[in-house]
């Protein structure tokens, strides 16, 4: 039988039985779809995800082979290739958390937008939405999800987040970064186009054998932020391994510190 499975749309992501055979996936696989009707399609999830693109490792069991689903979560609809593209579903209570902070009038970067989960919910709040991704299918179906959303302020840029900030001319009171497996090498980025005061949800992932990793974490935050006089809050985004956590850190810069170069930080 299959340890867990995500459900995106009408299509089952499903993580098998180590050793499982073809056979007993595709038996496994049309019982799930007997069970939830509204499931038309599953797909094995096989490995990690891969690349700057973030590509799903996924391969066709059962049902209807068409990779491409609408998702709905939180008033929104997304429409999603999960071939070619990543969506997690178990993300959305932490979407609606960061996206219920921003006020009207912000102005907001998303620098890994994938389709739009973040994106597109923020649009309905902030003054205007930049959203930035390397993935050409995720950029194209994040341009679809816009108009399906009926959602006219968002720029959307296709490339590398650090080299396309370097052409905005405007700076932002809160940057989204969910790219937890190297976030830390856009975060220089990230802080030369943010306001003072303002946002960043900076996510990573965390080992939780002890606090070493989550110190070292930390620790590599203040450091991009000599100078500054920050708060630092973290919020657990759910298990993605044992032991392994998503973590998002919101980081809010105040201000200039004008006393110490180590900043200030205030855990939650």
């Amino acid at each position: 039988m299959n340890k867990s499975f995500d459900i995106i749309g009408n299509i089952a992501i499903v993580k098998f039985s180590e050793g499982a055979t073809l056979k007993e996936k595709k038996k496994d696989a049309e019982l799930l779809m007997r069970k939830n009707k509204h499931i038309f399609s599953v797909f094995e999830k096989r490995g990690k995800i891969s690349g700057e693109e973030r590509i799903p490792d996924v391969k066709w069991i059962a049902g209807k082979r068409s990779s491409v689903t609408l998702h709905r979560e939180n008033g929104c609809v997304f429409k999603v290739d999960v071939r070619k593209v990543f969506f997690t579903p178990r993300l959305s209570n932490e979407r609606m958390r960061v996206v219920s902070q921003i006020k009207s009038g912000e102005e907001v970067l998303d620098m890994f937008a994938g389709v739009g989960p973040y994106t597109i919910p923020a649009a309905k709040r902030a003054k205007e939405v930049c959203s930035i991704d390397i993935n050409r299918d995720a950029v194209a179906l994040l341009k679809e999800n816009l108009k399906l959303n009926h959602i006219h302020n968002v720029r959307v840029f296709c490339g590398d987040s650090k080299r396309v900030v370097k052409r905005l001319e405007i700076k932002f009171d809160r940057i989204i970064m969910n790219y937890p497996l190297d976030a830390e090498t856009f975060l220089d980025a990230a802080i030369s186009v943010l306001k003072s005061p303002g946002k960043i949800h900076f996510y990573s992932f965390v080992s939780m054998h002890g606090e070493s990793d989550m110190k070292e974490k930390m620790d590599m935050i203040r450091k991009h932020f000599i100078g500054k006089k920050i708060k630092i809050e973290r919020f657990y985004a759910g298990e993605i391994a044992p032991n392994i956590v998503r973590t998002c850190f919101d980081i809010t810069v105040l201000g200039r510190n004008t006393v110490s170069n180590q900043g200030r930080d205030m855990l939650v």
